[in-house]
């Protein structure tokens, strides 16, 4: 890890880096997006149907059950690591489809049109 940033803080070291944001889908993206983030890697499990306009946004689905009721909507399913897949062969498929997004092929949120109104802003400090 070459270095830790707070919410949205403009991200300059290059490498590995982690930011603090909250777990919820809608912030922590706008956070990642406002540091200079260029391609989203989104993890979900219950099936996010979430897309991030500013940059392209690919969800790995976290099981083959929910990819499978989801297709449209998901871009990589990591399920098939457990069920017949490697771990090499599965990082292989997910860097190939970021070099993808970034060359400015879209992703399925992107193709669906989503991303309009999901960049929400984490009000820090006590809120009434």
């Amino acid at each position: 890890m070459t270095a830790v940033y707070e919410y949205a803080e403009k991200v300059t070291k290059k490498g590995f880096v982690f930011m603090n944001t909250p777990g919820f889908d809608l912030v922590s993206p706008t956070g990642q997006v406002a540091g200079g983030v260029n391609v989203l890697i989104f993890t979900t499990g219950r099936g996010s149907a979430y897309g991030c306009k500013p940059v392209p946004s690919i969800k790995l689905a976290t099981n083959s059950d929910m990819y499978a009721r989801m297709t449209e909507n998901m871009d990589i399913n990591r399920g098939d690591i457990v069920e017949r897949m490697s771990i090499e062969d599965k990082s292989r498929e997910i860097f190939d489809l970021i070099i993808q997004a970034a060359s400015g092929a879209p992703t399925k949120s992107e193709a669906l049109g989503y991303g309009d109104n999901e960049f929400v802003l984490w009000q820090i400090g006590a809120t009434m």
